[in-house]
Order: structure tokens, then C-alpha cells, then sequence
């Protein structure tokens, strides 16, 4: 079994890390544990001494020791949430000083950016009557939903765009950055008086900084596949090439100085790197949308027997697992799965919430046999 290892994040582990903070960092406002303060002859603006944030994490329930509160404040600092407001140190629980970069305006993180203008659209269309209601299409209700071309009118008439086509380019990055998802993941964002849009995230649900802890920091590839031990031959998957008519178009735009999207700067990788192996799925559906009643996934179930090299599969995800390869003589093709199939149970085990590496390794202790069950949108199930 190969593995490689990706040095990048899923969406859904930073959002709530993002989350985590800006819930926190509202609770300390209302707290007023963050003021401007006085140290040595100069000020500092809106920030938080590290000993005062600490009695207060403990005795508000957020973690249940000093040592724990310490060590969720660091993986938030880690994420670039607050800073040091000299950038000098480390959380401590001392007398040092310490500012959320949304107080401030400094953060460079642009999926951190995007986030945050996420947020401040919730709030503002939660208040705005009628935007976001129920919709019945298809004979399914759809809550807190909103159309997409009047989705795009709202963020120009708010000033969230600057013109229509940077909102609509907002909008697909938002989805991209599953912040928003058409309500079947069958769309991308478009400006359409048809097409139905939510928010992935529960914005509502609280959460505390232990919550931090529940969270990896690291993803794996995994492919279950063999070499064979009297051969340095390697058996190497075909790469998957997604249908492009429903991807963005390469469309350029950027945050500008009011906050506004704007399409005057592009986007670049800001490390120089090459981009990790795109995902098939263009948004990732989270466990407990699969698990609803309302969900428009189904389950199957098949059986795959192995052959000298493998199952030819490539899983991806932290939770779901879905699949992201499948070789087309493989004996998993020849069984019937599908790339974007959701891991429901491996061998009657559960697993729906179990990262990739998790599910590769109960695949594997089973040896040959795999008994599956996956979860298939029902427009694909009509299909197969």
C-alpha cells in the first residue's frame, strides 16, 4: 500500500478552527476582556493580555486546564486568528499582549479572508428578510435557501462586489471555499433565477476552544493498490479527468482595499508551490447532510475481490471518505464504484466519519474481500 502525504488543510477543519476563534473572540469583546491598554509608557489598541484570557478560558468551561487553554491558543495563533502585537512571542499565560487579526485588519491568509467575508454575509442576510427562506423544488423543501441571481444583486447592493461579474466571482468562490453550496451539489455558482444556494456552515452552533483538539492537522493520500513482491513493476492509476463544464473559468479577483471583491489582482500560490491534485468533488458534503433525512444520497452495496495488484481505488477525505480514482479494469470498477461515491461501511463497519487513512486501513485488514457500501447521489444511482 502506498501513501502520500498532502500539506494542506481540508475546508471544513479550517472553518471550524475559524469558527472556534471568531466565536471566542466575540464572547471576549462582550467580556470585555479586549480594550486598549497601557504598558510602559505606550498603548495598544483592542488587544488581550494572556494571563486575564486564561483565567477566564478555565473558568468559562473553554478547556479544562491552563495547560490545555495554552496549547488551544496556540493552534489558533498557528492559524493566524491573533498575533503578539509585536509579533515577538508565543501565547503565554503571562502578562503579554496579544490582538485577533480581524481586530486589526493584518491578516495575509486569503482563505482566511474569504472566511471572514463569509461570516459578515451570513449575518448580514440573516437580517435581511426573505433573501434566505424556504424553497420547495423538485418536491423537496430546502431551508434558509436563496437564489442565485438574487444572491448576486444583494452583493453588488451591499457593496460586497464591486460589479456584477465580481459578485458572481464571489460567489464561486465562496462555494469553492465551501462557505455556500448549491443545495444538490450538482452546480457551481451561477447567476441563475432557477438555481437554489446554502450555507455549508452552521454559523449558529456554538463551539468552545477545546473544540480545537477534536481536529487534524495532517491528511494522507491513500492508495490501495499492491506491487507485487517478485516485481519492482509499480501499478499506477490513469488520472481522473473531471467534467469542466461546471468549473470555474479562470475568472481573476481579489479583496480591494474597501472590501469589496474586485477582479484587478490575481491569485497566485503565495509559497510558489504546485497545486496539490484536485479533488473530484467540487464540494465536499459533510457527514451529518449525509446522514439527514433529506439527504439525496442512497446507499449500494457491492462486494470486490482483489486481484494480484489491488482493489484499484484512490480514497480522498477527512471525513467523509469518498473515491477519487477508480481504474476502469480494476476489480473495483468491475464492481460497480464510482469516483465521488461517499464511504458509507467497510466489512459492516461504519465509517462514514472516519478520514481516508482510517478507512484504508480497515480496507486492508481484511484481506481480498472487501464488502462495501457507499452512498450514490439518486441522480447518479438512476443511472448505474
Amino acid at each position: 500500500m502506498e501513501t502520500g502525504r498532502e500539506r494542506t488543510t481540508s475546508f471544513s477543519e479550517k472553518h471550524e478552527i475559524y469558527l472556534i476563534g471568531e466565536q471566542l473572540r466575540t464572547e471576549m469583546h462582550s467580556s470585555m476582556l479586549i480594550r486598549d491598554r497601557r504598558y510602559h509608557l505606550r498603548n495598544y489598541r483592542q488587544c488581550f493580555a494572556g494571563n486575564e484570557i486564561v483565567d477566564w478560558l478555565v473558568r468559562c468551561k473553554h478547556c479544562s486546564s491552563r495547560s490545555a487553554s495554552i496549547s488551544g491558543m496556540r493552534i489558533l495563533q498557528k492559524y493566524g486568528i491573533f498575533h503578539h502585537v509585536c509579533d515577538d512571542h508565543k501565547f503565554k499565560d503571562d502578562l503579554l499582549f496579544y490582538r485577533f487579526r480581524r481586530d486589526d485588519d493584518t491578516s495575509a491568509d486569503k482563505d482566511l479572508t474569504l472566511f471572514y467575508t463569509g461570516i459578515r454575509i451570513y449575518h448580514k442576510m440573516t437580517k435581511k428578510k426573505g433573501l434566505a427562506r424556504d424553497f420547495i423544488q423538485g418536491g423537496q423543501t430546502y431551508h434558509n435557501a436563496f437564489i442565485g441571481s438574487k444572491f448576486t444583486d444583494w452583493l453588488t447592493g451591499q457593496k460586497e462586489a464591486v460589479t456584477r461579474e465580481d459578485a458572481i466571482y464571489l460567489g464561486r468562490q465562496l462555494l469553492e471555499n465551501n462557505i455556500i453550496r448549491h443545495v444538490t451539489d450538482d452546480h457551481h455558482f451561477r447567476n441563475s433565477e432557477s438555481l437554489l444556494y446554502q450555507f455549508s456552515i452552521d454559523f449558529a452552533r456554538r463551539r468552545i476552544l477545546a473544540d480545537v483538539f477534536k481536529l487534524s492537522t495532517e491528511t494522507t493520500q491513500v492508495r490501495l493498490s499492491f506491487s507485487s513482491t517478485d516485481s519492482q513493476e509499480e501499478h499506477t492509476l490513469p488520472r481522473f479527468v473531471t467534467n469542466t463544464e461546471d468549473r470555474d473559468y479562470g475568472y481573476p479577483g481579489s479583496l480591494d482595499q474597501s472590501g469589496s471583491w474586485s477582479s484587478e489582482h490575481e491569485h497566485s500560490n503565495d509559497n510558489g508551490e504546485a497545486n496539490a491534485p484536485k479533488s473530484v468533488m467540487l464540494r465536499q458534503a459533510t457527514a451529518d447532510e449525509l446522514e439527514s433525512p433529506d439527504t439525496p444520497y442512497v446507499k449500494q452495496r457491492m462486494r470486490i475481490i482483489s486481484d494480484s495488484v489491488g482493489y484499484g481505488v484512490v480514497l480522498r477525505g477527512e471525513g467523509p471518505t469518498y473515491v477519487q480514482t477508480v481504474d476502469p479494469t480494476g476489480p473495483a470498477a468491475l464492481a460497480g464504484l464510482k469516483v465521488r461515491q461517499y464511504v458509507y461501511a467497510v466489512n459492516g463497519v461504519n465509517v462514514l466519519r472516519k478520514n481516508h487513512k482510517d478507512v484504508g486501513q480497515t480496507i486492508m485488514s481484511n484481506e481480498n474481500v472487501l464488502d462495501i457500501t457507499v452512498l450514490t447521489h439518486k441522480r447518479d444511482a438512476i443511472n448505474t
